[in-house]
């Protein structure tokens, strides 16, 4: 087993520092075994979840072993086990810990035991559950992780060959009695699943890491074709908006850029779209409507307007507070549109206008007015729009009907549709600039 190790695995004869995450259990302590006879330099880290009256005891174990061996030693101790989602809450403490100890101590590969038994029912597991093409694509074998880069060497080897090299050896190692408990869906799988299979062809394992591979060089392939349509996915720091031409007109080419749009704002949205939800907006893509929105949970919205898409948190909507760019134009609940587009001419009279300079702070937020608003009406005046309303005796229907319009510092530069703020209006000279068009739809 050593011999086809190290070759699959030549990262580990460079010199680099390593980390090898040890349980105790079986998979580990080989691993860690098979790295002493190579002299490698190599430091391990431990975590007692607590979840396990015996974790006191496999801890003390592994500090022992690695004093006696020399070698450096990192231990953390879950003070306060999380009560729901456990299995999540450990693995995301662990990973942390992980990447603190590597930074902390310049370590430049972190080491799992992960095996081929573990790719298998990762895999099965992922195929019940439903998913993406790249979340069913298993574990893969090195990544990024923290400044450095996580390996797990063990893959190419089945649960049997582990135990008969640990068996050979004379190891010492702690079994896991939660690993016996068919209350874990993995344990589920791995019982009475993954024997059936080896027992039908064994070379399960050498197929499923197989297949592995091929779903991790398609998604590549994926990624590098949509990758001009990404780029072309513009946030401005609320939301994400992409034009109809941004969007691949093949259904499948759709669904793998919606998948990866969504991937790319996840980690601002905090929500992963589920696959019901991707095929759902794949339907709804195919119908005329030139406008639509789809809830995406409790916070986000995927809309359409007219020739673009856009993900946007809900609550703006239902508040009644729009985001606009240049060459973008909104419908606003009062049946009026608003756009905002460069021009080179001096704004027309017909409909309501706002000349902007191009100097503006975009995006522009369109809102009702909020206590405490004013706006500039001359160089030296600025009122309460709550006293302009007044003051002009506007009718209180007439006042709720008007919306606010700020730049992106908060400045007002227009009360839609009776003032324009006075910054606004030396624009009109300047021989390029923005119009802010406003205008009530007339039913035909």
């Amino acid at each position: 087993m050593e011999q086809v190790f190290f070759q699959d695995n030549p990262e580990l004869l460079t010199k680099k520092k390593l980390l090898l995450a040890v349980s105790t259990g079986v998979d580990s302590m080989v691993l860690l075994h098979l790295l002493e006879q190579q002299n490698i330099q190599i430091g391990v880290v431990h975590v007692d979840h607590q979840l396990r009256p015996e974790s006191k005891k496999e801890a003390a174990f592994l500090q022992n072993y690695c004093r006696n061996h020399q070698l450096p030693f990192y231990l953390k101790v879950w003070e306060q086990p999380a009560k729901e989602n456990i299995e999540a809450e450990a693995r995301k403490l662990r990973y942390a810990f992980f990447e603190k100890i590597m930074i902390q101590e310049n370590y430049e590969l972190l080491l799992t035991a992960h095996h081929g038994d573990d790719q298998l029912e990762t895999l099965l597991m992922r195929l019940v559950r439903g998913g993406s093409l790249i979340g069913h694509s298993g574990i893969a074998r090195q990544q990024s992780f923290g400044a450095g880069s996580l390996l797990r060497p063990l893959l190419s080897f089945s649960k049997e060959e582990i135990y008969a090299y640990a068996k050979k050896e004379q190891l010492t190692y702690f079994e896991d009695a939660t690993n016996a408990s068919a209350a874990y869906f993995r344990n589920r799988i791995r019982q009475n699943v993954v024997p059936g299979l080896k027992k039908e062809n064994p070379q399960i394992l050498l197929h499923a890491q197989q297949f592995h591979q091929q779903l991790t060089w398609a998604d590549q392939l994926i990624a590098q074709s949509l990758k001009e349509n990404l780029r072309k996915v513009v946030f401005d720091g609320r939301r994400w908006f992409f034009t109809e031409e941004t969007l691949p007109e093949n259904p499948g080419a759709r669904y793998y850029f919606l998948a990866a749009f969504f991937q790319q704002a996840a980690p601002q949205t905090k929500f992963a779209v589920s696959q019901k939800q991707l095929f759902s907006l794949l339907e709804q893509l195919q119908r005329t409507s030139s406008q639509w929105a789809v809830d995406l949970g409790e916070d986000w919205q995927f809309i359409r307007r007219y020739q673009r898409f856009y993900l946007e948190l809900k609550a703006s909507a239902d508040k009644g507070v729009f985001h606009l760019t240049e060459n973008e134009q909104i419908l606003l609940p009062n049946a009026a549109s608003i756009s905002l587009r460069k021009s080179d001419v001096p704004a027309k009279k017909n409909g309501y206008q706002v000349p902007l300079p191009l100097t503006i702070k975009l995006p522009l937020t369109v809102r009702k007015r909020a206590a405490g608003d004013r706006i500039a009406l001359s160089k030296t005046l600025t009122k309460r729009i709550g006293r302009y309303f007044i003051d002009r005796k506007i009718p209180t229907d007439a006042r709720e009907d008007a919306w606010v319009v700020t730049d992106a510092t908060g400045e007002v530069v227009a009360l839609l549709p009776f003032v324009n703020s006075y910054l606004s209006i030396a624009t009109e000279t300047d021989r390029i600039h923005y119009i802010l068009d406003y205008a009530l739809q007339v039913a035909k």
